[in-house]
């Protein structure tokens, strides 16, 4: 997710994109998200207790919070490799590849649209979440070719280029992604794709279509 700590200085170019993505998508896409999210690990939780949640790369903590303002079984820690400059609560920094914390530690780990900005840390990162909870839960992005490609570069430009995120030279084929979680010895227990987050615009509906969207359920 956007991070407005992770770029301090930024300039009218900066400025524009990030009102545009905050008045067409961010807070309707943090209340879709956060309510998959929360069924999702409710039903994980079978023993019906207190979740501990870890949110990697949680850009601005909104999912987090949203989220555990949906699901009060919920404890969460985010991290993220940016300075507590904003002095946020529940928030560490860390070194964008060892994850701070002990073994089983939490219950569950999520990655919302983080991994395909970082190709080089990605199966460090998913070994050690592996490492530190019982389950992983994962929203990313599946191409199809270049011209889906295209579109979801830019889309991270209007919602990440702002804050400072880079923009990837690729997503997840389908194919690509059951080939990293077999990599990393992890078993996907259900997915969800497609899936619709832009039902508020057509336009957008249009360009972004929901079979770029998925969310993978992991054990």
């Amino acid at each position: 997710m956007s991070s407005p700590i992770a770029k301090r200085n930024k300039g009218f170019l900066d400025k524009l994109l990030i009102a545009i993505h905050k008045k067409f998508s961010h807070s309707k896409r943090v209340g879709i998200l956060s309510t998959i999210f929360a069924e999702e690990i409710k039903s994980l939780n079978s023993e019906n207790k207190v979740l501990r949640l870890l949110d990697v790369g949680c850009g601005d903590m909104t999912i987090a919070k949203a989220l555990a303002a949906k699901y009060e079984k919920l404890q969460f820690i985010c991290i993220d490799i940016y300075p507590n400059i904003e002095h946020w609560n529940n928030y560490l920094e860390f070194d964008g590849k060892k994850i701070p914390f002990e073994d089983k530690e939490f219950d569950v780990v999520l990655f919302s649209d983080m991994l395909h900005h970082d190709a080089v840390n990605m199966r460090t990162l998913l070994m050690e979440a592996k490492r530190v909870s019982n389950f992983i839960v994962i929203k990313d992005h599946f191409e199809y070719g270049l011209w889906s490609r295209r579109i979801l570069q830019f889309a991270d430009f209007i919602g990440n280029y702002g804050y400072g995120g880079s923009i990837p030279m690729h997503y997840f084929s389908k194919q690509s992604f059951l080939d990293l979680l077999e990599e990393c010895k992890l078993k996907e227990i259900k997915q969800l794709c497609p899936i619709q987050l832009y039902l508020h615009s057509n336009m957008i509906k249009l360009l972004f279509k929901s079979k770029y969207q998925f969310i993978s359920i992991i054990h």
